[in-house]
Protein backbone atom coordinates (compact mmCIF):
# COMPACT_ATOMS: atom_id res chain seq x y z
CA UNK A 1 0.00 0.00 0.00
CA UNK A 2 1.91 3.43 -1.07
CA UNK A 3 2.39 6.00 2.07
CA UNK A 4 -0.58 9.05 1.81
CA UNK A 5 1.37 12.69 1.43
CA UNK A 6 0.69 14.73 4.13
CA UNK A 7 -1.54 16.70 1.65
CA UNK A 8 -3.46 13.65 1.16
CA UNK A 9 -3.83 12.86 5.33
CA UNK A 10 -5.15 16.43 6.00
CA UNK A 11 -7.71 16.48 3.21
CA UNK A 12 -8.77 12.79 4.52
CA UNK A 13 -8.86 14.09 7.87
CA UNK A 14 -10.87 17.32 6.86
CA UNK A 15 -13.71 15.10 5.45
CA UNK A 16 -13.35 12.23 8.40
CA UNK A 17 -14.27 15.60 10.56
CA UNK A 18 -17.12 16.93 8.15
CA UNK A 19 -19.07 13.09 8.14
CA UNK A 20 -18.53 12.56 11.61
CA UNK A 21 -20.18 15.81 12.52
CA UNK A 22 -23.05 14.90 10.14
CA UNK A 23 -23.79 11.82 11.56
CA UNK A 24 -23.65 13.49 15.20
CA UNK A 25 -26.02 15.67 13.57
CA UNK A 26 -28.42 13.27 11.54
CA UNK A 27 -28.10 10.38 13.64
CA UNK A 28 -27.80 12.05 17.22
CA UNK A 29 -31.45 13.77 16.29
CA UNK A 30 -32.39 10.66 15.00
CA UNK A 31 -32.23 8.67 18.09
CA UNK A 32 -33.57 11.70 20.24
CA UNK A 33 -36.44 11.67 18.17
CA UNK A 34 -37.10 7.63 18.42
CA UNK A 35 -36.35 7.82 22.16
CA UNK A 36 -39.28 10.45 22.26
CA UNK A 37 -41.61 8.26 20.08
CA UNK A 38 -40.93 5.36 22.82
CA UNK A 39 -41.97 7.78 25.55
CA UNK A 40 -44.74 9.30 24.10
CA UNK A 41 -46.48 7.23 21.76
CA UNK A 42 -49.09 6.63 24.20
CA UNK A 43 -50.02 9.46 24.11
CA UNK A 44 -49.91 10.30 20.09
CA UNK A 45 -51.75 7.05 20.17
CA UNK A 46 -54.41 8.25 22.41
CA UNK A 47 -54.88 11.95 20.34
CA UNK A 48 -55.28 9.68 17.38
CA UNK A 49 -57.86 8.25 18.85
CA UNK A 50 -59.40 10.81 19.99
CA UNK A 51 -59.68 12.04 16.23
CA UNK A 52 -57.02 15.02 16.84
CA UNK A 53 -55.18 14.40 13.70
CA UNK A 54 -58.64 14.07 11.26
CA UNK A 55 -57.78 18.01 10.14
CA UNK A 56 -54.73 16.11 8.52
CA UNK A 57 -56.49 13.53 6.37
CA UNK A 58 -56.33 15.69 3.11
CA UNK A 59 -52.80 16.30 3.17
CA UNK A 60 -51.34 13.52 5.02
CA UNK A 61 -51.44 9.53 4.60
CA UNK A 62 -53.11 8.84 7.80
CA UNK A 63 -53.78 5.13 6.93
CA UNK A 64 -49.51 4.90 7.07
CA UNK A 65 -49.51 7.30 9.63
CA UNK A 66 -51.70 5.05 11.74
CA UNK A 67 -49.87 1.66 10.81
CA UNK A 68 -46.46 4.05 12.26
CA UNK A 69 -48.12 4.83 15.27
CA UNK A 70 -49.34 1.15 16.35
CA UNK A 71 -46.13 -0.70 15.79
CA UNK A 72 -44.68 -2.16 18.71
CA UNK A 73 -43.33 0.45 20.87
CA UNK A 74 -39.90 -1.55 21.14
CA UNK A 75 -39.61 -0.51 17.54
CA UNK A 76 -38.54 3.21 18.70
CA UNK A 77 -36.24 2.36 21.50
CA UNK A 78 -34.35 -0.01 19.11
CA UNK A 79 -34.23 2.50 16.65
CA UNK A 80 -32.68 5.03 19.08
CA UNK A 81 -30.34 2.42 20.10
CA UNK A 82 -29.06 1.71 17.08
CA UNK A 83 -28.76 5.50 16.33
CA UNK A 84 -26.57 6.03 19.47
CA UNK A 85 -24.67 3.54 18.28
CA UNK A 86 -24.04 5.44 14.77
CA UNK A 87 -23.11 8.30 17.14
CA UNK A 88 -21.02 6.55 19.47
CA UNK A 89 -19.04 4.71 16.17
CA UNK A 90 -18.25 8.38 14.94
CA UNK A 91 -17.31 9.80 17.93
CA UNK A 92 -14.72 6.45 17.99
CA UNK A 93 -13.88 7.34 14.23
CA UNK A 94 -13.57 11.63 15.55
CA UNK A 95 -10.86 10.09 18.37
CA UNK A 96 -9.27 8.23 15.40
CA UNK A 97 -10.10 4.26 16.19
CA UNK A 98 -11.15 1.92 13.45
CA UNK A 99 -13.49 0.05 15.78
CA UNK A 100 -15.82 3.27 15.58
CA UNK A 101 -15.86 2.16 12.13
CA UNK A 102 -17.11 -1.28 12.51
CA UNK A 103 -19.89 0.06 15.45
CA UNK A 104 -21.11 2.62 12.71
CA UNK A 105 -21.33 -0.04 9.47
CA UNK A 106 -23.26 -2.86 11.97
CA UNK A 107 -25.91 0.22 13.20
CA UNK A 108 -26.09 1.25 10.29
CA UNK A 109 -26.86 -1.77 8.17
CA UNK A 110 -29.65 -3.19 11.58
CA UNK A 111 -31.09 0.84 10.94
CA UNK A 112 -32.10 -0.67 7.53
CA UNK A 113 -32.94 -3.93 8.50
CA UNK A 114 -35.13 -2.85 11.30
CA UNK A 115 -38.41 -1.22 9.48
CA UNK A 116 -38.71 -4.79 7.51
CA UNK A 117 -38.99 -6.21 11.02
CA UNK A 118 -41.83 -4.14 12.15
CA UNK A 119 -43.27 -3.58 9.90
CA UNK A 120 -44.87 -5.82 6.98
CA UNK A 121 -44.99 -4.87 3.23
CA UNK A 122 -42.42 -2.02 3.83
CA UNK A 123 -40.87 -1.06 0.42
CA UNK A 124 -37.57 -1.44 0.80
CA UNK A 125 -35.41 1.80 1.52
CA UNK A 126 -33.64 2.25 -1.23
CA UNK A 127 -32.62 6.08 -0.02
CA UNK A 128 -31.35 5.17 2.99
CA UNK A 129 -29.14 2.25 1.49
CA UNK A 130 -27.34 4.34 -0.78
CA UNK A 131 -27.25 7.29 1.88
CA UNK A 132 -25.75 4.48 4.17
CA UNK A 133 -23.40 3.26 1.88
CA UNK A 134 -22.00 6.38 0.64
CA UNK A 135 -21.41 7.27 4.50
CA UNK A 136 -19.30 3.73 4.84
CA UNK A 137 -17.52 3.91 1.55
CA UNK A 138 -16.14 7.18 2.86
CA UNK A 139 -15.61 6.42 6.06
CA UNK A 140 -13.62 3.43 5.38
CA UNK A 141 -11.36 5.96 2.82
CA UNK A 142 -10.10 7.46 6.00
CA UNK A 143 -9.62 3.74 7.71
CA UNK A 144 -5.79 3.83 7.17
CA UNK A 145 -5.46 7.29 9.43
CA UNK A 146 -7.19 5.56 12.28
CA UNK A 147 -5.50 2.98 15.03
Amino acid sequence: MKELSDEEIKQRMHVLKVLCILTFIGSGLSAISAVSMFMMIDYVRNFYEQGMFDMLADSFDLESFRSMIYVNKTYFLVNGLLALGSVYGAYLMWNLRKTGFHVYTISQIFLLILPQLYFSGFPFPVFELLLSGVFVFLYSRSLSLMN
